[in-house]
């Protein structure tokens, strides 16, 4: 390595004016190949862009940079095209690598120009902390998701530098992968369609919908009041293309006006939009923030996690902050905003408010940390007993999911608990009823029984799997059980052997009447006779419901009612449980990052100032 080292060194001497890049998107690495004396010198190198690695090829000929290419990453189409294709003819032009960014694709030109230097310098990289635009931050935004970056840009909007510290390596969290549906009332949007709304008809939705009692009074008013003029802000000033402009109800149980919007997705699929629209917040919002990146006023770090807050005299007056090699930086600010997303793959977190047996299939970034800052800084929680999930996880992969059993066209079965028993019609029931199943029943465990003579070519009884996968879990003898009686069968699954045979009696009872007496069960009334399938499965988490209790300006409060200064909150951490009850509406996840993420900034900014 070190003659590596000393053999780069002299052909840097050689490559006039070039410096290496103190970047502003993180310090990734790369390994080079000991150069040829004889023969044209090629070097690699990786740059930390908007969506992960970039990865550059460097062809040296004669002590002059010949060749750049870029090699496979995950940059956004559209946005990252133009400084792929120019940077590098820019920096072989200026045989440096500083030059010009391509504006509207800053990220994906330093990382380009990061990769070059990389390259070039045979480092792997040193510790040093990341240089800054700025002499000091006045506000630092911890989380990169929809509602950091919200934060982001309305902080910068506002005149303010800002530090945005992401873990990942690419910005959006789960609205990489989230539907785009977002709630708000009196928006421009409404208004188009003849749409009369109001916050108080919102409010009145939570109280009916979520149950008057189950959300902060005062929480719930502010998002109410101040959604619409979100939603207005995302769409005139940031940009993000609400496709037909035409809101429903929602998703879920409907409100009393149709209020949800819809984003159209990256890809520019209007039909897409409730599936995968998130993406084009995404899009709009890295869009914006990457002008006040080229303006210098605004400064993203990924691969950097905040791993604690500073705290003093009870004020959170910074963050420590740790970057993909280990080094520790503590960066400081009149303000921080938090926005790290929820707890759902944080297991511990989970077990201690709502579960005894549970899996997620949310991010790793919502390792709950943010969670942890509030508890250390003394934030009272509200809503933690309420978490909605998904039902049906086969934890074969342990705490990640990965296969579940088909809810949805397999109607072959029936649910029951530990104790053997049915708790709904399994045929109609809907996401409400499922989470409320999967969370109710004990120790969170579900079997999923039905007959081998329900087999069918078409129509498997798991997802992501197919009735061969099934024998080979059967075979296995751990989540997937069979037996030809009842007796076997619940003894090899740990069910009251009693219990599941009085349910397997009654319910073939009925079958047989062609009537469910429990339930009123009317589709798929198949005679559980052997051999017969139990499959063991729990719950799921994807995004979580309670949070660190706020007031109307978006800061922490404690027990007592006395505000943590410096913090403010924005996103999932907020608890939307919090905002509309023990209910799920569409669009809440994303009018809560929307909402606060512009009161939290608007708030940030004027201590930063005051």
């Amino acid at each position: 390595m070190k003659g590596m080292k000393k053999h780069t060194a002299r052909l840097l001497a050689l490559l006039t004016g070039l410096s290496l890049l103190a970047s502003c998107a993180g310090k990734p690495q790369g390994e080079n190949p000991q150069p040829s004396q004889s023969a044209p010198e090629v070097f690699t190198g990786v740059g930390t862009g908007m969506g992960g690695d970039v990865p550059v090829t460097v062809t040296v000929e004669g002590g002059k940079i010949t060749k750049i290419e870029v090699g496979e990453h995950k940059e956004t189409p559209g946005i990252s095209d133009p400084a792929i294709e120019k940077i590098p003819q820019a920096i072989i032009d200026a045989q440096s690598t500083q030059v010009d960014v391509v504006a509207g694709a800053t990220i994906t030109s330093k990382a380009i120009m990061e990769a070059v230097d990389k390259a070039l310098n045979g480092d792997s990289g040193d510790s040093a902390a990341a240089q800054l635009p700025f002499d000091k931050p006045d506000v630092i935004v911890v989380g990169a998701g929809i509602a950091g970056l919200s934060a982001s840009v309305k902080a910068a909007e506002l005149g303010a530098n800002v530090l945005v510290l992401e873990q990942a390596a690419r910005v959006g969290g789960s609205g990489n992968l989230a539907g785009g549906s977002i709630v708000g009332t009196n928006t421009k949007i409404e208004a188009e369609n003849g749409l009369e709304d109001s916050p108080e008809l919102l409010y009145a939705d939570f109280e009916r919908l979520g149950g008057e009692g189950n959300f902060n009074p005062e929480t719930a008013r502010t998002f109410a009041e101040n959604c619409g003029r979100a939603i207005d802000w995302l769409d005139e000033v940031i940009g993000v293309d609400f496709g037909l402009r035409t809101p429903t109800y929602g998703s879920y149980e409907p409100l009393n006006v149709p209020r949800v919007h819809y984003a159209v997705p990256e890809s520019g699929v209007v039909e897409d939009s409730s599936g995968k629209g998130a993406s084009g917040f995404v899009k709009a919002l890295m869009g914006k923030l990457d002008e006040y990146i080229t303006a210098g006023s605004a400064c993203l770090l990924l691969k950097t996690e905040a791993t604690d807050i500073v705290l003093d005299n009870n004020v959170i007056t910074g963050v420590v902050a740790k970057s993909e090699d280990g080094t520790e930086v503590t960066y400081t600010a009149p303000s921080i905003i938090i926005a790290t997303g929820g707890y759902g793959h944080n297991e511990d977190w989970l077990k201690e408010y709502n579960f005894t047996n549970v899996a997620t299939s949310a991010p790793a970034t919502a390792n709950g940390s943010g969670y942890d800052f509030a508890r250390k800084a003394g934030a009272a929680f509200d809503g933690m007993d309420f978490c909605t999930a998904y039902g049906g996880c086969i934890p074969v992969t342990g705490f990640d999911k990965s296969l579940t059993i088909n809810t949805y066209t397999f109607k072959d079965a029936i649910w029951v608990d530990l104790n053997g028993e049915r708790f709904a019609d399994e045929t109609t029931a809907d996401s409400k009823v499922k989470s409320d199943s999967w969370t109710q029943v004990k120790d969170n465990v579900v079997f999923s029984v039905f007959p081998a003579s329900a087999k069918t070519e078409d129509n498997s009884p798991l997802l992501g799997g197919d009735w061969a996968k099934l024998e080979e879990l059967a075979t296995e003898g751990k989540y997937v059980f069979k037996a030809d009686t009842v007796e076997e069968l619940a003894a090899l699954a740990g069910i009251d052997a009693a219990g599941l045979t009085a349910t397997v009696e009654q319910y073939n009872k009925d079958c047989a009447a062609g009537k469910d007496s429990a339930f009123g069960r009317t589709a798929a009334l198949t005679t559980l006779d052997g051999p017969l399938y139990a499959v063991y499965t729990i719950p799921y988490v994807l995004i979580t419901s309670g949070g660190p209790r706020i007031n109307a300006n978006a800061q922490m409060v404690r027990e007592d009612g006395s505000v943590i200064e410096g913090a403010y909150l924005a996103g999932e951490i907020i608890g939307m449980g919090n905002v509309c009850g023990h209910t799920t509406i569409g669009g809440i996840g994303h009018g809560n990052c929307a909402t606060w993420g512009i009161i939290a900034a608007e708030n940030a900014v004027a201590r930063a100032k005051g």
